[in-house]
């Protein structure tokens, strides 16, 4: 079963972070939709557009720039997350 928490973040008041214990299950569409949904509540609540931030679109075109092919490593990098980016994959696929 996955579990799902939501805590605060260090940006703001309205900053969210969602935490993911999930036992060895992948994570469905509804679940990756609930996250995503956080983030950019939370994205939108820090960079809000009335201040004259970009918001959550930030977030939506880094997602739709992965989405269209671009380079997982090049997105990290142009929105400044290669160095912050600790990925911690172990690929266990058949090949």
């Amino acid at each position: 079963m996955v579990k799902l928490t939501l805590v605060s973040g260090r940006k703001g008041d309205n900053d969210t972070l969602v935490l993911i214990e999930a036992r060895n299950e992948p994570l469905s569409f509804a679940e990756l939709l609930f996250i995503m949904k956080n983030y950019f509540d939370s994205e939108d609540s820090y960079y809000p557009v009335s201040e004259g931030y970009i918001g959550k679109a930030m977030l939506q075109n880094a997602l739709n720039e992965v989405a269209n092919g671009v380079p997982f490593d090049r997105v990290l990098e142009r929105y400044g997350l290669k160095k912050k980016a600790k990925l911690n994959v172990e690929d266990r696929r058949r090949k």
